[in-house]
């Protein structure tokens, strides 16, 4: 009887990872569109340089860019940066944003713009500011609010 003998050989290896910690986002300026007409249809545009157009008042001193800093970001790594806005049914606010001197405008009316970014710095700041609609009455000399997020992912 002859006997066969199997060689084989074996050794388990360790894969590691470093956890990273989530950007950090604040507001750093408000964004604020001024004065609006009150009546349903009512626009007006602000842009990244702060000028408003359409219906809402030109010489209103809260007109103002919002200001997002973004710190935490890992040098050369690729991050998506999206800012989403918001129809709650009395406003609808379509976003547009300038971040590392790229501007992006929500051409396609899905209240998102969004952009790739190669970080060479831990932070950066995006320029917030859009299109703003009136979808309901309003009441005059009350203040509204219309919301947006903003997302950044780790590519």
């Amino acid at each position: 009887m002859v006997s066969s003998q199997a060689y084989s050989a074996s050794n388990s290896f360790q894969a590691v990872v470093v956890a990273h910690n989530e950007a950090s986002i604040t507001e750093s300026n408000s964004l604020h569109f001024g004065t609006i007409a009150v009546t349903p249809g009512a626009a007006c545009n602000l842009d990244g340089t702060g000028t408003v157009s359409g219906q809402c008042a030109t010489a209103d001193a809260n007109i103002a860019v919002g200001v997002i800093s973004i710190s935490g970001l890992m040098i050369n790594q690729p991050y998506q940066i999206e800012v989403v806005g918001s129809d709650d049914g009395v406003l609808r606010f379509n976003p547009a944003m300038t971040v590392d001197s790229v501007s992006l405008i929500d051409d396609d009316s899905d209240q998102k713009v969004s952009t790739l970014i190669m970080q060479s710095t831990e932070s950066t700041d995006i320029l917030v500011y859009g299109n703003l609609e009136v979808l309901s009455l309003l009441q005059a000399s009350q203040s509204y609010q219309a919301s947006y997020t903003i997302n950044v992912n780790f590519q």
